[in-house]
């Protein structure tokens, strides 16, 4: 593993990890990479891992020249740790060309990224590539993406008979981004913290010009849920993913939507989901998490991107 600046305009491809908690997932995460043709490099972003699992992957892979670890010093949330990451890519090899972005919890099955280049490359104006990822039973989890502008749900669409085809969203947990876009300045917006930062990423890139496609070529199985134990309070969320989805949501709707597109949100996220929630669930330990998330979301400066978020706690 090297800790320096490595000059070696060879490097084409870098795939991104960030990491928080539960090193296993994460080392199988790595593994798959490292299976990968062509080979690539892999940069793992240990965001401020209170279990010492960054310093557990740190060791663990000391022997591998491709594996390479930095550590932020607390969590500043998902799209900081990916930033970090493009950053140090960016800096590290200054000839790469993409650079591949996988959840920690999330494994490359073989020759995916032969196939996510292929479609980058037969599609130039594509900035961002996505696949087809599957569920720890072999499940569609990810097929394909929109932006459900009235209601801020359901960004997770079904896909059309071609093996590929344009898309309005691609997932974070799987995306290769063209490095001279992200050269360009690309990067998530950090005041999101935790979800709906790839919806925003996905809106700037489509703003900038640019495309996004999906092929079904290439596959990856997702776990899911691996940094965010707890007891679940409203379907599979525990009360920190409740309250850091319903901050994203304003968010979005604040950055995002037009007037009316807005006003609907707000009165679904206020009126109707609550009324739905308190019919369909059996215990009322969402309410707290829920409510505090959608008035965090209000609250937040729509200024300079924030340094960190509040805590649900």
């Amino acid at each position: 593993m090297t800790a320096g600046v490595l000059a070696a305009p060879a490097i084409a491809h870098v795939a991104v990890v960030v990491h928080y908690r539960f090193a296993a997932p994460t080392q199988r995460c790595i593994d798959s990479l490292l299976t990968q043709s062509p080979p690539l490099e892999v940069l793992v972003v240990d965001n401020g891992s209170p279990d010492g699992s960054g310093a557990e992957l740190a060791r663990s892979n000391a022997g591998r020249e491709r594996v390479h670890v930095v550590h932020n010093r607390d969590n500043r949330g998902f799209g900081a740790g990916c930033n970090r990451g493009f950053d140090e890519a960016l800096r590290r090899w200054p000839g790469l060309q993409y650079v591949l972005l996988l959840n920690p919890d999330a494994e490359l099955a073989a020759g995916a990224l032969a196939e996510l280049l292929a479609t980058a490359r037969r599609h130039p104006g594509a900035a961002v590539v996505g696949c087809r990822i599957d569920d720890d039973q072999g499940r569609p989890w990810f097929q394909n993406g929109r932006v459900p502008r009235w209601t801020l749900r359901g960004f997770h669409c079904r896909a059309p008979a071609a093996t590929e085809f344009a898309t309005e969203f691609v997932t974070g947990a799987c995306m290769l981004l063209r490095a001279p876009v992200l050269r360009a300045g690309l990067r998530f917006d950090e005041r999101y913290f935790l979800y709906c930062e790839d919806a925003d990423l996905c809106c700037q890139v489509r703003a900038l010009g640019h495309e996004l496609w999906i092929t079904h070529a290439a596959r990856v199985r997702h776990t899911g849920g691996g940094s965010q134990p707890g007891t679940p309070v409203l379907g599979e969320l525990n009360a920190d993913r409740v309250y850091w989805l319903a901050r994203a949501k304003v968010l979005f709707a604040r950055y995002r939507l037009g007037p009316l597109q807005r006003a609907a949100f707000f009165a679904l996220a206020f009126v109707g989901k609550p009324l739905a929630a308190l019919l369909t669930q059996r215990g009322l330990r969402w309410v707290r998490p829920y409510f505090r998330g959608l008035c965090s979301g209000l609250g937040v400066r729509r200024a300079a991107l924030s340094p960190s978020a509040p805590s649900p706690a």
